[in-house]
């Protein structure tokens, strides 16, 4: 009986202990809002001792960069390429409005400069102001270069719906087979 006494009292004398020690681990970070462009982001940031940290992988998607984690999780490596896209409709005209129910044929010329990471493949999306997404090309990557012009095939395309419709190129990296936005435009209608 005795030994069965000072066995509740350590447990639960441990069990202070450890719920103190998350206490006082937790008590000097605090959750942070990060807004992007006045749009609040999903995953919060932290504080800790005066430096705010946010998650690299929310960063990926909202600044347009490449994230390549290695195996072992003990680093994060970010490429910030320089995407640029021009809309050009057939006439080979540069447009960034159209009237509403227009249809039209155009293509996407992506400009790339100071990619440091390799990628297998380049995908252009359009996505329309009801939040419907359509594929506009994918081409594969077949030598690797740091700077380089893109010319995505002709796609035809029915403006139905007033508002913005954002154009969209992701790369896919080598290493992680994975998808991130690198360059976006949108289209207006008028």
């Amino acid at each position: 009986m005795k030994a069965m006494k000072k066995m509740i009292i350590l447990i639960f004398g441990l069990l202070i202990l450890s719920e103190g020690t998350l206490l006082y681990a937790a008590s000097g970070k605090s959750a942070v809002a990060v807004y992007l462009n006045h749009v609040l982001q999903k995953q919060s940031g932290i504080t800790s001792e005066g430096k705010v940290y946010l998650s690299a992988e929310q960063l990926s998607e909202d600044l347009n960069v490449l994230m390549s984690v290695e195996k072992s999780g003990q680093t994060v490596r970010i490429y910030k390429p320089n995407v640029n896209t021009v809309l050009i409709d057939d006439k080979g005209g540069i447009f960034g409005k159209v009237k509403i129910d227009d249809r039209i044929t155009f293509s996407a010329l992506v400009q790339v400069d100071h990619l440091k990471v390799d990628i297998s493949e380049i995908k252009i999306l359009i996505t329309n102001a009801e939040n419907k997404t359509e594929t506009m090309d994918i081409q594969q990557i077949k030598e690797q270069k740091e700077n380089f012009w893109l010319k995505s095939a002709d796609f035809t395309y029915s403006f139905n719906t007033k508002g913005a419709y954002t154009v969209q190129v992701y790369f896919k990296a080598m290493d992680s087979k994975q998808w991130f936005p690198v360059s976006e435009i949108q289209i207006f209608t008028i």
